[in-house]
Order: structure tokens, then sequence, then C-alpha cells
């Protein structure tokens, strides 16, 4: 095993928890003084609109979030094959390769991103039926709806993006056996998050406002925090070695991912503008977005590692 955290470098946990309080802290402030919560209902009625008949919507959102569920459930948690994955000992700061199985899967922000895709559709379903139906629609699932749709924009785009620009070249260069990551669930959660939610974009054509990247904001700390906490239980480890609070740039990567999970939400608002202004050039726009961040096992057939998985 190699080691990662050096015992005699300062301990910046105080520093990193301290920063993520500030971060949380400025986002409530700008929440209230921007006035985020009257901009909800406008934005969330704009969920339920599109030149499509709004059932073919519903049972597109429907099916977006069964996907997520039957993932999350069926591939993922009750999966009797161990998955592989590399992480940071919190008690030693060594690196190790530990074979997940359960809810131990559900740990990533892969993961996360997953349950938040499944969730925000499941929502904006709803609401779509409900508008299918006369049903007037709640405040809360407006609410909700606008709070999560960013949310997941953000993470899903991030997480294809690292994964294919970061974490496969990575493991190309360390000659390590990388077709765990076409597995069936894994596609799902790197590759089909992203392609989905970019196809709700250019149907529904929502109202998205720049100011809602405060959400993916939010997200990003409170899977901090809790990676932070699921680290100090017995035998804890950090599923990302930049995330363990004690390294000197701790408090750094904290502010680049919260930076990255917005910054990518404000380039889906900007297609979404493009796409209002002319549906033509803004679709296809998000399309060759969209198809320079997914990565499927063809486009890596002369890899010799691509095919080969982890024992």
């Amino acid at each position: 095993m190699e080691q990662v955290s050096a015992s005699e470098e300062p301990d910046r946990t105080t520093v990193s928890l301290l920063c993520a309080l500030t971060i949380t802290v400025l986002a409530v402030v700008f929440y209230v003084v921007v006035g985020i919560n009257d901009m909800l209902g406008e934005s969330g009625r704009s969920y339920q609109t599109s030149a499509l008949p709004m059932i073919l919507i519903g049972l597109f959102r429907y099916a977006c979030a069964y996907l997520a569920f039957h993932t999350v459930v069926f591939w993922m948690v009750r999966n009797p094959e161990p998955g592989r994955m590399f992480v940071i000992l919190h008690e030693t700061g060594e690196e190790a390769m530990i074979r997940t199985m359960g809810f131990e899967r559900i740990g990533t922000f892969s993961s996360w991103t997953l349950m938040v895709f499944g969730l925000a559709f499941f929502i904006a379903g709803t609401a779509t039926w409900m508008t299918v139906f006369n049903f007037e629609v709640p405040w809360l699932l407006n609410t909700l709806t606008v709070a999560l749709m960013p949310i997941a924009y953000g993470a899903a785009f991030i997480t294809a993006t690292v994964i294919r620009y970061i974490i496969i070249p990575e493991e190309i260069a360390l000659k390590r056996p990388f077709g765990n990551f076409f597995k069936n669930y894994e596609l799902v959660m790197h590759n089909y998050t992203a392609i989905f939610l970019a196809v709700d974009l250019f149907l529904v054509q929502a109202e998205l406002q720049w100011q809602f990247g405060i959400f993916p904001i939010l997200f990003g700390i409170v899977y901090v925090l809790f990676s932070y906490a699921y680290a100090r239980l017995p035998q804890g480890y950090y599923i990302y070695s930049f995330l363990d609070p004690r390294i000197n740039l701790a408090p750094v990567y904290l502010l680049a991912l919260l930076f990255a999970c917005s910054l990518f939400y404000f380039g889906l608002w900007g297609m979404s503008l493009l796409i209002q202004w002319n549906a033509l050039l803004g679709g296809l726009a998000l399309a060759f977005w969209v198809s320079r961040i997914v990565l499927f096992r063809r486009q890596v057939n002369d890899n010799p590692y691509a095919f080969q998985f982890a024992t």
C-alpha cells in the first residue's frame, strides 16, 4: 500500500470544516438576499410545458426514475458480485483496495448523483402526471423540482466528465483493468444520467436561472460532510483522497469541488438559453457536449485493459 497522508503535515480538519460552514452560511444568505424563494413557482411551472404531449414527458420521467431505482436496488445494493474501489484509510492514511457490497456501494459521488437523478425525475414526473390529469401541482413539488434538477444537472455532467477524462486515463496510466467501468450500473451512473437529463432539458425547455447554481453547491457540501463523517466510522475510509480534510490542500479541494458542481450547472443553464433562442442549434450543441463526456466500451476497443475486470 502507498502512504498518502504525511503524518508530519498539520491537520487541516478544523479549517476544512470552517470552510464548509462558511460556504453554507454564505449560500443561505445568498438564497435570502437574491430572493430565490420567489423564483421557484414560476420556474417550477416551466418544467410542465413541452411541445410534446405531457403524457409522453410523464412516461419518460417515470421511466428514468425507475431506471435509477432499479440500478440502485438490484444492480448495486443486492448485487452479489463485489465491486472494487481504491480508498484512503482514515487511521493510517494509506491507499487500499476494498471490495464493496450492499449499501457500501452507494457511498460514492456517482451513486449520490444517480439517486438525486432518480428522485428529481420521480418528483418532476409526479408533477407532470398531476398536470396531465388537471390537478393543481403543490408548491412543494414545484420547489423540489427546481432544487433537484439543477443538482442533477451539475452532478451528472461533472461525474461523466471526471470519469472519462480523469479516472479512466488514470487507470490506464497505472495499468489497471477498467472493464468494471462498463458494467450496467456504472454505465447508468456515468453516462445515462447525463444523456437523459439532456433529453429532458431539450424536450421541456424549462426556465433555468443562474441563481439556482446555489443548489449544486449545497449538495456538494452535504456530500463532503457525509464523506468526513463516513471516514470516522470504525474501519472508515475516504472514497476520494482529495476529500481527506486533514491534508494541506483540503480546503482548496473543497472549494474546487463546489465550484465545479456549480460551473457545470451554469453550462446547462447556458445551453437552456441557447435552446430557447434556437432549438436546433441549442440541441446540436447540447448533443455534442454530451457526446464528448460519455464513454462506452466500444470507444476504447484498442486499449488492452478496456475489457479486463479487476480480480
